[in-house]
C-alpha cells in the first residue's frame, strides 16, 4: 500500500490531498481517498476580473502550510510520535539539527539549504514552513506528487518549492506530473468521496479521445495509453474558459464567469428568451482541429456596445440572459464539431471530458448525447475534480507511466507552457 500526497498550485487555487492506493486482487490499481483540500481566491482576483500571477503567488505562500496542517490532522497523521524528528540540542540531533537557527525555527538542515532561495523569492512560504511545529513529526506518507506546469510559473513555484522542502524534511521522493494528464487521469475515478471504499479506476476504451476545456487550455488529445499522449487540436488564441470570463466581464458578472454566464443562460431557456443576435461558432468550418475563441469574444464586444441600456448604462437583463444563451451555445456547437471530427479521425473507442468547464451541466449533456450517437462511453470528472485539485495530481502519479519518474528536488523546474506529452 503507498501513501501520496498531492499538491497542486497552477493558478489560484491552493489544493492539498491524500490518497492510498494498492493492486487488486485482478492486479488493477485500487485507489481510497483519503482526503481532498482546496483553498479558493477566486473572490480574492475578482476584482482584477482574472487571476493576477503575483497576488496568486503570495497568497498560495500563505496558505499552503495551514493546508497541510488541517489535511494531516484530519486523517490523524500531525502527530506520529514514533516517527517524529529529534528535537535540537540531543545527541541524537546531531547531523539532523541545526542548533544556530533562529529560535522558533524548525532547525533542520534539510530545510536550511533552501533558507537563501525560498526566503528570498517566498517568503510567506519559509515564514509558514519555518514555524510549523507539525512538520516536526513524519506522517506516513511515500510520496509527494506536485504539478510542474502548465499554468503561472509563479504560482507553480510554490507548490514546487513546497514538495521539494517536505521531501527533503521527510526524505520521500517526489513526483512532478502534468497538470493537463491530471485532468485526464481524474476524470476516470468513479467517486471522489473522501475516507470512502476502495475502487477501481474506469478503464477507457482505447485509443481515447480527451476534450480538455479549462481557463487557460483547450485541447484535443489522443490517448493511446495513460502516459501516452499526443495533442491533435488546441486553441490558437483565448481558450474557452478565458471567453466565458471576458464575456462575463463585459455583461458585468463576477469572476470566474463560467458559472455565471451558465446561469443566465438557464435562466434565458426557462423564461423563453430567445437570443438577441446570432453570434459566429469560429472555425467550425475549418478542415483542422484547432480552436479560436478571440472572435467569439470580440462578437459579444460589438454586441454589448450596440446593446439596449438604461440611464444608468446598466444591459437590459432580458438582453443580457439572450446573449448568455447565445454565447454559451456557440462554444458548446464549436466544441462538439471539432470532437465530431476528432472521433472519426482517430476512431476513438471511447471519450474523456476535463477541465474546469466540464462542470458546466449544458456541455455534459450535450457530451453524453454525442457519445450515444457514436456508440462510445463517456468518462466526465466529478464537480470537485472538474476544477483545480490536487486530488487528481496524486492519482496521476499513482499510475507510475513512465512520464512520473521521481526526480530530485533540484531537478523539478516550473513550466508554464508545458505541451502534454512532453517531458
Amino acid at each position: 500500500m503507498t501513501t501520496i500526497l498531492g499538491i497542486e498550485t497552477s493558478c489560484d487555487e491552493t489544493a492539498l490531498a491524500l490518497i492510498e492506493t494498492r493492486s487488486s486482487d485482478n492486479g488493477k490499481l485500487e485507489c481510497r481517498v483519503i482526503d481532498s483540500l482546496v483553498h479558493s481566491q477566486a473572490e480574492l482576483h475578482s476584482a482584477y476580473g482574472g487571476v493576477y500571477p503575483n497576488l496568486a503567488k503570495r497568497e498560495h505562500g500563505k496558505n499552503i502550510i495551514p493546508l497541510l496542517h488541517k489535511l494531516l490532522e484530519g486523517a490523524g497523521m500531525d502527530k506520529s510520535p514514533e516517527r517524529a524528528l529529534p528535537e535540537a540540542g540531543t545527541a541524537e540531533s546531531e547531523g539532523h539539527l541545526n542548533d544556530g537557527a533562529r529560535e522558533g525555527d524548525l532547525s533542520i538542515p534539510a530545510l536550511e539549504q533552501f533558507r537563501t532561495e525560498v526566503s528570498g523569492q517566498n517568503p510567506e512560504l519559509w515564514q509558514a514552513i519555518t514555524h510549523a511545529d507539525f512538520l516536526r513529526h513524519k506522517p506516513k506518507i511515500d510520496a509527494i506528487a506536485v504539478t510542474e506546469g502548465p499554468g503561472l510559473e509563479p504560482a507553480l513555484w510554490v507548490g514546487i518549492e513546497c514538495a521539494r522542502m517536505l521531501g527533503a524534511l521527510w526524505q520521500i521522493p517526489i513526483i512532478p506530473i502534468d497538470h493537463m494528464e491530471g485532468h485526464i487521469i481524474g476524470s476516470l475515478l468513479p467517486s471522489d468521496v473522501a475516507r470512502g471504499a476502495w475502487q477501481e479506476f474506469h478503464d477507457a476504451p482505447l485509443p481515447a479521445i480527451a476534450l480538455l476545456v479549462s481557463g487557460g487550455h483547450t485541447e484535443l488529445v489522443r490517448v493511446d495509453a495513460l502516459g501516452k499522449y499526443e495533442v491533435i487540436g488546441s486553441t490558437k488564441d483565448d481558450a474557452v474558459g478565458e471567453a466565458y470570463d471576458k464575456t462575463a466581464r463585459l455583461l458585468g458578472l463576477p469572476y470566474p464567469g463560467g458559472p455565471h454566464i451558465a446561469e443566465l443562460a438557464a435562466q434565458a431557456i426557462a423564461e423563453g428568451i430567445e437570443p438577441p443576435l446570432k453570434l459566429p461558432r469560429p472555425m467550425i468550418a475549418s478542415k483542422d482541429l484547432d480552436f479560436s475563441f478571440s472572435g467569439l469574444k470580440t462578437a459579444v464586444l460589438y454586441a454589448v456596445r450596440g446593446a439596449p441600456k438604461d440611464a444608468d448604462g446598466r444591459l437590459d437583463p432580458s438582453w443580457a440572459k439572450g446573449l448568455a444563451r447565445e454565447f454559451q451555445s456557440a462554444v458548446i456547437e464549436t466544441l462538439l464539431s471539432k470532437l465530431r471530427d476528432a472521433i472519426e479521425e482517430t476512431g476513438a473507442r471511447s471519450i474523456i471530458l476535463g477541465g474546469g468547464v466540464s462542470a458546466n451541466s449544458a456541455l455534459r449533456h450535450e457530451l453524453e448525447e454525442l457519445a450515444r450517437g457514436h456508440a462510445v462511453p463517456i468518462f466526465m470528472p466529478s464537480r470537485h475534480i472538474s476544477g483545480d485539485n490536487a486530488l487528481m495530481i496524486a492519482m496521476a502519479a499513482a499510475f507510475g507511466t513512465a512520464a512520473h519518474a521521481t526526480k530530485a528536488p533540484g531537478e523539478i523546474r516550473a513550466q508554464g507552457t508545458k505541451r502534454l506529452g512532453q517531458s
